[in-house]
């Protein structure tokens, strides 16, 4: 591979790279899809492999709820080190407990299940904890793979495929066409859907005004289209409630870098490979220094549109009693 750079990149688009791409599609549909419970276990065991490919130590806590909407304020606890303020109210206390507006109801079942999971003092109350540090940005580091894939292509081969890989539509990357065509195709949603639309939807429960200190950026690009800056309040949701991994958002890519490192026949890697399987074994998940915090799937995932495409409804059920709708 040393003389990568004279090879074409339809050279490394091998029957191998090809079936390889369609059964992980495959795979990825499935689990987006998938309204089973999770078997726990071995979601737990596919959790701890992704922190000791990082050379992490196995979290000692961990926490399951039902859905995002539970999941969201026991990552905020957990991050901000108040397991010893779950005392009924954390998550309806606008002064103390994390911004997000929950119903009484709602809240005070979400607490418990989360002060049950977690170890109790001697004197019976929960032990103060510590502030925690988020790991979506540490597991979902991929320069290693493009190191290993420009050191064994050379720049302007990797660039060539990484350019057809994105660019399915341009017709010079047949594989990726195809693979758009069976995450997309009519008798089942693209699951990418799913997971924006339960973003949304958690983020417009933020409650109470966004702090002066959140500035929107003032993004500067050299294209004719640039996109939008993030809003003060997605970058607030996300600096409370951010680092959510879910194999609706992240498989994709994914799927992309270790795919790319088989086409160049190089091994793959293990932090990677650990990271894709965890996330076909959990809902939603939030990682965090000797902490994580794992959602169930769905028990309803309905996806409707008419013929022309046009007109869409999706439902998502949560065993909580949260629902997700989008007309």
């Amino acid at each position: 591979m040393g003389d990568g750079d004279e090879m074409g990149h339809e050279e490394l688009l091998t029957a191998d790279v090809e079936a390889r791409v369609l059964a992980e599609a495959d795979r990825w549909l499935r689990a987006g899809l998938s309204t089973e419970p999770c078997d726990r276990p071995r979601a737990e065991a596919s959790v701890a492999a992704v922190y000791r490919a990082h050379g992490l130590p196995v979290p000692r806590t961990v926490v399951w709820m039902d859905s995002p909407l539970g999941g969201a304020p026991a990552s905020w606890v957990l991050r901000h080190g108040r397991e010893d303020r779950l005392d009924g109210t954390l998550f309806t206390d606008l002064a103390a407990g994390p911004p997000l507006r929950l119903s009484p109801e709602f809240a005070r079942r979400a607490e418990e299940r989360m002060r049950g999971q977690l170890p109790a003092a001697g004197d019976g109350r929960l032990p103060a904890g510590r502030a925690r540090r988020p790991l979506t940005g540490t597991f979902w580091d991929t320069s290693e793979a493009r190191t290993r894939l420009v050191r064994a292509l050379g720049e302007p081969l990797y660039d060539t495929l990484g350019l057809h890989w994105e660019r399915g539509e341009s017709g010079a990357y047949e594989l990726e066409e195809e693979m758009s065509r069976v995450l997309s195709r009519s008798t089942d949603p693209a699951p990418g859907r799913f997971g924006g639309l339960v973003r949304r939807r958690l983020q417009d429960r933020l409650r109470g005004p966004v702090p002066e200190h959140i500035v929107r950026p003032v993004r500067v690009m050299d294209v004719i289209t640039p996109p939008p800056p993030p809003s003060r309040e997605e970058i607030y949701f996300r600096q409370e409630f951010g680092g959510r991994l879910d194999s609706w958002s992240a498989a994709r890519e994914l799927i992309h870098w270790r795919c790319m490192l088989a086409a160049a026949g190089l091994p793959g890697s293990p932090a990677l490979e650990a990271l894709q399987e965890a996330l076909y074994q959990v809902g939603a998940w939030w990682p965090l220094e000797d902490a994580v915090v794992l959602t169930e799937r769905p028990v309803v995932l309905l996806h409707q549109g008419a013929t022309d495409t046009t007109t869409t409804h999706v439902r998502i059920g949560y065993a909580d009693g949260w629902q997700v709708e989008d007309v």
